[in-house]
Order: C-alpha cells, then sequence, then structure tokens
C-alpha cells in the first residue's frame, strides 16, 4: 500500500511544492526509511542511502519530482515481502532511471530589460511601436488602476514588474514574431509569457470603456465640423465599417469562419472619428457573417434604433456607411442603383462625397494593422483573440491621445480586408423619412459654380 497519492493527483495543487522542494524531498525520505526499518516483514531493502545522496542533489540542483520517488518506494517496500536477488536487480534498475530523470534546461538571454534602456527613441519605437512617452502614460495608468497589485513573492523565481508585462505585451501585440522568440528575450518560462498577455489584454479589455468613448452632444458639433472639412458632407458623426481579423479556429468549428474570401477570420465593427480614433468597437462574429448582420446584433444598432435622441439628433445628424448597411434616418448609406438605371449625376457626387468621407474608417484599420502587426494574423483561441485586438484598438486611442501618431507602413490594401462581404444581403429601407434625408442632402451638395467673365486686355 502506497504512502501518498499518485503524483498526477497530487503534483498539480502543489504551487508551494517548488518553493520548498528540499524540505518536502527530506520529510519523504525520511517517512520512507522509518516504515522500511520498522517493518519486520520486509526482507530485503534498498540501499537508501544511495537513494538519499542522489534525491538530496537532485532537489539541490534540479526541480525533480520527489513524490514520485516516494510512491515509487513505497512500491518496492510492498512488493518486497516476496523479495529475492531479481527484486534486488530490479531495484537498482528502476532506481537508476529515477535517478537519470532530469528536466531539460533551456539557456536564455539576460539582461534585456537594462538593454531597452539603451535604445534610441527610434529603436524604441520599432519594437514596441509605440513612443517612449505613450509607454510611460500606459505604464501609469497601469499602476494607477492597481494592475497585478495582487501578485506577491513567495520565493523562487521573482515575479514580472508591471514595465516588463507592458514590454512583452507590446512585442507580442506589434510583431508577428513567436512565443518562444520572446521567452528567451525575456528570460522567461513560455508559459510565463502567455500567462503576462493573457492578464494584460483581459485587464485592458475591461478597461476599453475609458478609452473607447462615444462622442457627447456637446462633442458632435465639433466632430460634425471637422468632418464636414474633408468633403463637405453635413452633419456626420462618425463613420462605420467592418474588417476581417484572419484567425485559426480549430477544426470543429472551422466552417463559420471561413469568409468569402477563402480564409478564416473574426469580424471587427468599428465606429471612427475624424481624427483616427475609435469610438466604438464590436468584436467577435465569424467571418461568414454579413456586415449587416454583425451590426443589426451589435450594442449600437440596438441603442440607436430605440433611443437615437439620447445620442444625437437624427433630424441633422447621422452616422455614414457603405452600402452593405441599412439605410435609416440616423445611418446614411449611398444611393443604389435601381431595376438597372443608371444614378443620376447628382446622386454619383453624392456618393462620390459620403465615400470621401467615410474614408476615414478604412484608414484606421490600416494604421491599426501597421502598427499592431499582430491583428494581421491571430494565432489563439476566439475569448483570446476577441480581447487581443480590443486591447490594440485600446493602444491605438492611447497613442492618438498622446499625439503618438503613425500613418508610415507599407501594408497591401488587399490585407485590410475591409467591405467583409461583397454581396450585400436584401436590406430593406427604414421608412421614407430616411429617404427623403438622404434625398435632401443629396440637393444640398449640388452647387453650381459661378461663372465668372474675363475680358481680354488690350495691348
Amino acid at each position: 500500500m502506497a504512502l501518498f497519492p499518485p503524483l498526477t493527483l497530487f503534483y498539480p495543487t502543489c504551487s508551494f511544492f517548488f518553493i520548498y522542494r528540499r524540505t518536502i524531498c527530506m520529510i519523504l525520505l525520511f517517512s520512507v526509511t522509518y516504515r522500511c526499518v520498522t517493518n519486520k516483514n520486509i526482507t530485503v531493502r534498498p540501499n537508501f542511502q544511495t537513494v538519499f545522496s542522489k534525491v538530496s542533489e537532485m532537489a539541490t540542483n534540479q526541480r525533480i519530482i520527489c513524490l514520485f520517488l516516494s510512491q515509487y518506494a513505497m512500491e518496492m517496500l510492498d512488493s518486497s515481502t516476496e523479495g529475492g536477488d531479481s527484486d534486488d536487480e530490479e531495484d537498482e534498475t528502476s532506481l537508476a532511471v529515477i535517478t537519470s530523470m532530469e528536466i531539460e534546461r533551456h539557456p536564455r538571454q539576460v539582461g534585456y530589460l537594462n538593454v531597452i534602456s539603451l535604445y534610441s527613441d527610434n529603436d524604441f519605437f520599432r519594437h514596441f511601436r509605440i513612443t517612449r512617452t505613450t509607454f510611460l502614460y500606459v505604464l501609469s495608468y497601469l499602476q494607477d488602476e492597481n494592475f497585478r497589485s495582487e501578485i506577491a513573492f513567495h520565493g523562487g523565481c521573482h515575479p514580472m514588474t508591471i514595465d516588463e508585462v507592458l514590454f512583452i505585451n507590446l512585442q507580442y501585440l506589434g510583431n508577428q514574431g513567436a512565443i518562444r522568440l520572446l521567452a528567451d528575450k525575456f528570460n522567461r518560462t513560455e508559459s510565463s509569457i502567455w500567462k503576462a498577455i493573457g492578464e494584460f489584454c483581459h485587464f485592458m479589455f475591461e478597461k476599453q470603456s475609458d478609452f473607447i468613448k462615444w462622442p457627447s452632444k456637446q462633442e458632435i458639433r465639433a466632430v460634425s465640423r471637422q468632418f464636414r472639412q474633408k468633403a463637405k458632407f453635413p452633419g456626420v458623426v462618425c463613420a462605420l465599417d467592418g474588417s476581417h481579423i484572419p484567425f485559426h479556429p480549430k477544426h470543429p468549428n472551422k466552417t463559420p469562419y471561413r469568409n468569402y474570401k477563402k480564409f478564416h477570420s473574426f469580424n471587427v465593427m468599428a465606429a471612427a472619428l475624424p481624427n483616427r480614433s475609435f469610438c466604438y468597437v464590436f468584436c467577435g462574429f465569424p467571418g461568414s457573417v454579413h456586415d449587416s448582420t454583425v451590426f443589426q446584433n451589435c450594442s449600437l444598432f440596438q441603442k440607436l434604433d430605440t433611443r437615437c435622441n439620447d445620442f444625437f439628433d437624427p433630424k441633422t445628424n447621422h452616422i455614414i456607411a457603405d452600402s452593405a448597411f441599412p439605410l435609416k434616418e440616423w445611418l446614411i448609406t449611398p444611393f443604389k442603383k435601381s431595376s438597372g438605371q443608371p444614378l443620376s449625376q447628382a446622386k454619383k457626387i453624392f456618393n462620390r462625397k459620403l465615400s470621401s468621407t467615410r474614408m476615414v474608417i478604412e484608414l484606421i484599420f490600416g494604421d491599426l494593422k501597421n502598427r499592431f502587426k499582430r491583428c494581421t494574423d491571430v494565432n489563439t483561441s476566439i475569448e483570446r483573440g476577441v480581447e487581443i485586438v480590443v486591447t490594440c484598438c485600446v493602444l491605438h486611442n492611447i497613442c492618438i491621445q498622446q499625439g503618438d501618431l503613425f500613418y508610415g507602413g507599407n501594408i497591401n490594401p488587399n490585407d485590410l480586408h475591409c467591405n467583409v462581404n461583397p454581396n450585400p444581403q436584401n436590406v430593406v429601407t427604414d421608412n421614407r423619412a430616411a429617404e427623403r434625408k438622404r434625398q435632401r442632402i443629396c440637393d444640398s451638395l449640388q452647387t453650381r459654380r459661378p461663372v465668372v467673365a474675363f475680358r481680354r486686355r488690350r495691348v
């Protein structure tokens, strides 16, 4: 009969085992020795001095599973009642196998955090995709919000500091490198890197309302004025569109995530302000779902469709989107050809000005995927992927707020994956009021240029 339960049941629950491994090893070995000495039925006793010295050496130098050794010793003691020379040989063979069990060590870099302080401002941005000023702002925010404040040191490996967690996450979100490379660079295990990423992204996901905000009624007038400066389109509150985030789902759930471009993705629905910041983000629907369906299932649609007056006056202000979205009094979309009839010149001008004003949402998706390359290919679970994308949107807004602008990059426009599905569904207009409002805006945009008469100058 074994003295201790199997290791697979006991060891995962012992978080303190590694910290007190030497003490636990000694207690277990003394218990085994005491039972061996006091049991008179045992005729053959293994060389416990050899076992003791071997295990003590392993406990000092390596993370060896000593509970397994105690389990083995008890089984050897129980089986030795039928003792013999063959048992002695089996004991020695098994002992040799156990003492040869060594956990593989992975040499890693040391002192990378000290190297970061030597980076120039340009190198710092290239590695972490934000400036030092923005980094210090995010670090101060995390400290003020008591991020990881419950983490305490109980011995063993020192826990990560907040700045180290932030460095790890910025490099993960800003690049497409493997977790193995981050573990090697920061001298941490891969599981520790994954845990740090999960904690940070979940924290920022929960705090997104601090940075992704809908403009207030007092701010809408200034926002509408900034939008009007782009293409003279009046009354715009924000621009709405969706984009694909490439994704790698597990086998049973692959079909819903396969989009019309024949790759797997999930949708991110977002609304943009004229300064290229997000004022709304809705993320997680499978890539095969149409833009209109995603929008009608988001919280923004439900609120605007029932109580739009709480956000803005639908008679004078509106959101703009492409033809994949339904026409509402508070949501203006382009004119579409009806029964094969070409659009009039006035409607073409309307569509062109609306498209020019709406371009900000596509630019913001380009900024997001240029700065945070992780959004171009997410290889995690859908829950973690949603938190990663929303975290990138939050960090993007922080960069805009801090003046950390980045309009560079060489991302392919085809990789933006906007216009989620090119074949719009049968979208029914809301009412005649929406059509009358759109036509009224169309008429207001038809301004004729004044004719100026030139006189020929006499020589």
